[in-house]
């Protein structure tokens, strides 16, 4: 598969900024980032690249008084995978959590706030006997901390092959049974679960709420994460209206993580 790798300078650059920016490039396609000593460097499957969208994200960048710049290049997956694993991958979950990834640059290497919020909330929780889902998957890595946190059964599904392979890979390597990977989207749910993590865009979180309703258990957990704080009360009021509860909010330098108990 190839990717897209789109470099953005901006001035001044911030952290805020750089935040900002990842959330407004998720919402078009993009699933993983680098900081940069000038801002940012996002990557997109080349065939979900769509250049008046990231124009768009650009003109209608909403913090006052950054001026944005970008380039775009064209690479080959396994190159990409080289450069990101060389440069980039920095293994705080295995130093914080003791789980071992080899990550390939899928996202959920546990340097974004909302793979580590979530690892460390999971990584407390008791998920003992339970069947779960790890619904977009990237590395596994919510997989895995359900599965060292008691789960019976991991079922974890995302649309891109190479997420799916990285998880298989992943699953091994923490020595891991009674887990299976799966390439599709939210149709290729099947059965039924007691907890469901979704860590993807909000607008696929919110377009896929009544599946994930139709798979959870009564009594069970959705954990959705993957958008920013101010985007927590529309992801709520959505989830309200299938009966999810709203039982926990979380936030890291404004990414939020919501747990939510169907009735």
């Amino acid at each position: 598969m190839e990717y897209k790798a789109v470099t953005f300078t901006l001035a001044p650059n911030s952290e805020e900024a750089v935040d900002v920016l990842s959330a407004m490039l998720g919402e078009v396609g993009f699933d993983t980032f680098e900081n940069t000593e000038t801002g940012l460097k996002a990557y997109v499957p080349a065939a979900d690249y769509q250049e008046p969208c990231v124009r768009e994200v650009v003109e209608k960048f909403f913090i006052p008084n950054v001026h944005i710049i970008y380039n775009v290049e064209n690479i080959e997956s396994q190159d990409w995978n080289v450069e990101w694993e060389q440069n980039s991958f920095d293994p705080v979950l295995e130093r914080d959590f003791d789980i071992r990834l080899n990550p390939h640059g899928a996202f959920g290497s546990g340097s974004h706030e909302t793979t580590y919020q979530l690892v460390e909330y999971l990584c407390l929780q008791d998920f003992t006997g339970q069947r779960v889902l790890d619904m977009g998957c990237g590395t596994g890595v919510l997989g895995i901390a359900m599965a060292r946190s008691g789960a019976e059964q991991v079922v974890a599904i995302d649309i891109d092959d190479l997420s799916v392979a990285n998880t298989k890979e992943n699953f091994a390597l923490n020595q891991l049974a009674n887990v299976t990977a799966i390439h599709g989207d939210a149709s290729a749910i099947s059965g039924t679960f007691s907890t469901i993590v979704a860590n993807i865009h909000k607008n696929i979180i919110l377009r896929d709420l009544p599946i994930y309703v139709q798979h959870l258990l009564a009594g069970g957990m959705l954990i959705t994460s993957g958008f920013f704080t101010e985007d927590a009360s529309s992801v709520t009021e959505a989830a309200q209206a299938y009966k999810l509860q709203l039982i926990e909010q979380m936030e890291k330098n404004n990414w939020a993580v919501l747990v939510f108990r169907l009735k």
